[in-house]
């Protein structure tokens, strides 16, 4: 037999639903996970920071612009946003005009400049 619902706003597991704003990432190695997606201010900034990829770099990498927009947003000066992308992205050992005129971006992006 199958039992009535009960009322009440929770489901039965007590899950909270969120938003509704995200995105299900199904990896082959390791659990699916929620992804936010992102704000107005950061859909700006990544567009302008995979344009400066394109053109200093000659690649387009939306996740790449994606990653250096996230370790930018909270800096305060550009010396920090140079130190947080020789920590988690060292390996591009990007220019220093290159992380500038990025930098430029993601801050023209927090004002509402395109």
């Amino acid at each position: 037999m199958i039992g009535q619902r009960s009322s009440g706003s929770r489901s039965a597991s007590g899950v909270q639903l969120g938003t509704g704003r995200g995105t299900l990432r199904l990896r082959s190695k390791g659990p699916a996970t929620v992804e936010e997606l992102p704000s107005a201010f950061e859909e700006k900034a990544i567009e302008k920071v995979d344009d400066l990829l394109e053109s200093y770099m000659g690649i387009r990498d939306s996740e790449l612009a994606a990653t250096m927009v996230e370790l930018g947003k909270d800096k305060k000066n550009p010396d920090e946003f140079a130190e947080a992308l020789d920590e988690t992205l060292g390996d591009f050992a990007f220019p220093d005009e290159f992380v500038f005129d990025v930098w430029g971006a993601i801050g023209d992006a927090k004002v509402g400049r395109v």
